[in-house]
């Protein structure tokens, strides 16, 4: 391959697994709004057992509980594609939802698969565009 082509791929790669990452943190993380930043203006949800797609807003509003609890879970990255200004990712989560500020009560077990597609924006920064999930049910 052409060194001008296997230094282009290789941006690309990283600026998607940055973005990846990046969304990893912020889902475990306290500050939950973060989230919403690394999605397009467009952004599509893709709810499971719904057959109604979620836009940004509506989205942000049915994340509210983060506000009460944190995501404690694993991820696992299966599979990752990039092709010219889109890519996806296929990932799944498996874990728990945990009470802020209350040790006693118990966790929630978390289980959830995802597909997010990925647009090259102005600029070569990547955004999600859309978050396709369900939640097995018979977790692992």
């Amino acid at each position: 391959m052409a060194p001008a082509l296997t230094r282009h791929a290789q941006d690309d790669d990283d600026g998607v697994r940055v973005l990846i990452l990046r969304a990893l943190e912020v889902i475990r993380s306290d500050n939950f709004e973060e989230y919403f930043d690394l999605f397009t203006d467009d952004a599509i949800w893709m709810m499971p057992s719904s057959y109604r797609d979620v836009r940004k807003e509506e989205a942000r509003s049915f994340y509210g509980f983060t506000r009460k609890f944190r995501f404690d879970q694993t991820s696992s990255i299966e599979e990752l594609v990039i092709e010219g200004n889109w890519a996806f990712v296929r990932l799944s989560f498996d874990g728990y939802l945990k009470a802020k500020g209350d040790d006693v009560s118990p966790p929630l077990r978390s289980v959830s698969r995802h597909i997010w597609i990925l647009q090259r924006q102005h600029g070569n920064e990547w955004k999600i565009a859309r978050d396709i999930w369900n939640n097995p049910r018979d977790p692992r």
